[in-house]
Formats: structure tokens, C-alpha cells, sequence
């Protein structure tokens, strides 16, 4: 049966979604969400992009593979063409791919392209806050404790393939931890410096920081070791981090 697929242009956003689909019928919800993550992400970083960000709302994540050509299935996908920021996400009864990440990521990549793509991702889990609905530095504090956390400066430091291999529940909440740690104690204008296509990132982190990357993050595990968390919170994220 063919598809008929509609359009919906809002002042920073062109939609594509099926005709008598979810995504149709709440359509305006989706707006309202995405226009507000487009502000805050913007007034953020203190940057408006040109070019609008392209969405299709798909069914499943097979129609998300499928009709990107991504490599595989997947919620969620942002593929960075500065002319056409395009994202790809799932939008049904269960899943409901939208919000901040994606669109960060959208944003960012007209700002500047990082050769971190830790940096990448930890800037889109910033703007979610939170993975499961557990705070980022929630997350991560029950890493530290349970001798799961991964080391921010590999995780930056690493390549592409490298990041992948790390279960992403893990390394995704702990740079956005990390990343909120930088912006929140050092101001954005210091972040967005690092943020960009920069090949040695050790070096332009002492440039920017004036310290190694690995005391910044020495910094960044004081802080999140000296927050006050009750056992039965810890308890309680422990229990969803770790559902297979």
C-alpha cells in the first residue's frame, strides 16, 4: 500500500509524517516540544542556524533504517548535511524519539563539527538531562560507586569505533554529567571553544582550561562524588540502569 506522507513547516522546522498516524494527531504537541528544545538549545549556545531542521516521524525503527539508509535500526538519527539537517526518528505509542538530543545535535553541527564524538554526544545528553529519566549525574554517580564509570578524557580521546563499544547507558550519561560540569563551572563560552574540529584535544583543552584534561575531570568526580544522594534513590536507579 503506497504511503502518503504530509508536511508541516513551522518557523524552524519542516515535518514529515504519515497520514492517520500518531505523529498527525499530535502534531501540535510535537511543535510546541520541538520549538521550545530549538530555543533553549539556541539561546544556549548563543547561536541561531540558517537552514531549517527536516524531521520524518516514522513508525518503527525498521522505517527508520529503511528510509534514511542508515546502517541500521535505530529510534533516532541525525544525518549532518549543513543544507538539509535531517533527523530520522521513531514516533508511536511507545517510543517517542523526540525532544532535545537529536535536535542538538542538528543545531551543534552548524555551529561547529567536533572530531570528539563523545563531545558530540555528551553536548545532546546535556540538553536531555537525563537517560531512563534518571539524571545524568545520577547515573553517573552510581558508576563511580559500583566501578562502571569510564573515564571521560578516553571516552573524548577515543575515536568513533572506540566510544561505540562502550554500552552507551553508560558513556552517554556520563559526558552529559560531564558536559553540564564544564558549562555550569567554567561558562559556555569556554565549551564552545573546545567544541570544534580541533585534532588534539589535550592540547586545546590546556589551551582553553589552562590544566590537562584529566584534572578537569578529577574536578568533575569531586563534584559528582559530593552530592548527597539517599540510598534508596541510588537503589532505585540502579534497578532501572541495570533492567536488560
Amino acid at each position: 500500500m503506497e504511503v502518503t506522507w504530509k508536511e508541516k513547516e513551522t518557523e524552524h522546522y519542516i515535518f514529515h509524517y504519515k497520514a492517520d498516524s500518531l505523529a498527525e494527531k499530535e502534531m501540535q504537541h510535537i511543535i510546541e516540544l520541538q520549538e521550545g528544545c530549538f530555543k533553549e538549545i539556541t539561546d544556549k549556545l548563543e547561536f541561531i542556524p540558517e537552514k531549517r531542521i527536516i524531521y520524518w516521524l516514522c513508525d518503527t525503527r525498521e522505517e527508520v533504517m529503511r528510509i534514511s539508509g542508515f546502517e541500521y535500526e535505530t529510534n533516532g538519527v541525525t544525518f549532518f548535511d549543513l543544507e538539509n539537517p535531517t533527523i530520522y526518528a521513531v514516533y508511536n505509542e511507545e517510543v517517542k524519539c523526540v525532544g532535545a538530543h537529536e535536535d542538538a545535535h542538528a543545531i551543534s553541527y552548524q555551529y561547529a563539527y567536533s572530531y570528539s564524538i563523545a563531545l558530540a554526544e555528551g553536548l545532546a545528553m546535556y540538553f536531555d538531562k537525563e537517560w531512563w529519566k534518571i539524571p545524568n549525574e545520577l547515573c553517573t554517580r552510581v558508576y563511580m560507586e559500583d566501578n562502571k564509570y569510564e573515564k571521560v578524557e578516553t571516552l573524548i580521546l577515543d575515536d568513533y569505533e572506540e566510544f561505540y563499544k562502550i554500552d552507551d547507558r553508560i558513556s552517554y550519561p556520563i559526558m552529559g554529567a560531564f558536559t553540564a560540569f564544564l558549562i555550569e563551572t567554567y561558562g559556555i563560552e569556554k565549551y564552545k571553544s573546545v567544541y570544534g574540529e580541533y585534532e588534539d584535544l589535550s592540547q586545546r583543552f590546556r589551551e582553553i582550561y589552562k590544566k590537562e584534561l584529566g584534572a578537569v575531570e578529577e574536578e568533575f568526580v569531586a563534584s559528582v562524588m559530593s552530592q548527597s544522594y539517599s540510598a534508596e534513590l541510588l537503589e532505585d536507579a540502579r534497578k532501572i540502569l541495570y533492567e536488560e
